[in-house]
């Protein structure tokens, strides 16, 4: 499967994964002029930015560079001062790592 094809799958079952722990998607694939964050969810008062890494090999390491962590976070905090409704809200990052055939593993916290 090629990458990009295999990355928009691993993106739609990370969605499924956290509505079946019931959070709220708020937003997939949401892109500003900063960076991409790839879902926004909530569940009570809490705001959860949503990486995904989709890979075929077990390479886990440096999977999510300090570089896209920073594009990530402050994606985030556009995101956040253009939506005052969240003012408040607890705010997590997790990173969601998938490959084929294999169980999802979900950081949270991851950064």
């Amino acid at each position: 499967m090629k990458p990009y094809r295999l990355g928009i799958l691993a993106e739609y079952f990370a969605i499924l994964i956290y509505k079946l722990k019931f959070y709220s998607i708020i937003c997939h694939r949401k892109k500003n002029f900063v960076g991409e964050i790839d879902i926004i969810a909530c569940r009570g008062k809490q705001l959860v930015f949503i990486e995904v890494k989709a890979r075929n090999n077990n390479i886990v390491e440096n999977i999510v560079p300090k570089c896209q962590q920073n594009r990530i976070r402050r994606s985030a905090e556009l995101f956040l001062s253009h939506n005052d409704k969240y003012n408040g809200w607890d705010v997590r990052f997790d990173l969601v790592f998938i490959q084929p055939y294999k169980l999802p593993v979900i950081i949270k916290n991851a950064w």
